[in-house]
């Protein structure tokens, strides 16, 4: 909470007659709720109350900005859990989806059926292999 400067300058050149046009501007941005020393003492010079004000006034801003970063932890923390959450989810129910599949192929092996078998067992394979192999690539680029 400190003061803030933004300066610009603009230079204009007339080429008829001659004439020029400089502007400079400066502003300052004070985002502090207590004044700066010399603006306490002329505030106090009108009334001795207005810097128990000020500071009453910092003390409330500060006890907001805690509450609203408290806040904004808590929506962090609440949306990491959710993702946390989706994340074991899919991981379940992909686990629980090749262990079916595999079920599958195992019951039309008993069947007698193989290239029903064939199809089903490769189907889970081919996930189990996918997994490892896009898992390592996506551990390399991070």
């Amino acid at each position: 909470m400190s003061k803030k400067t933004i300066h610009s300058r603009e230079t204009q050149v007339a080429t008829q007659g001659g004439l020029g046009h400089s502007l400079e501007q400066n502003y300052t941005i004070d985002d502090s709720v207590i004044p700066t020393p010399q603006e306490l003492e002329q505030y106090k010079q009108v009334d001795p109350e207005f810097v128990k004000y000020f500071v009453e006034t910092a003390r409330d801003e500060q006890k907001h900005r805690h509450e609203m970063d408290k806040m904004k932890m808590k929506v962090l923390r609440k949306s990491e859990s959710r993702t946390e959450r989706i994340n074991w989810w899919g991981m379940f129910f992909a686990f629980l989806s090749i262990v079916v599949c595999m079920g599958v192929a195992a019951w039309a092996l008993y069947l007698d059926r193989p290239w029903f078998a064939g199809i089903f067992g490769g189907i889970g394979i081919i996930s189990i292999v996918s997994i490892f192999v896009t898992g390592k690539a996506d551990t390399n680029k991070k």
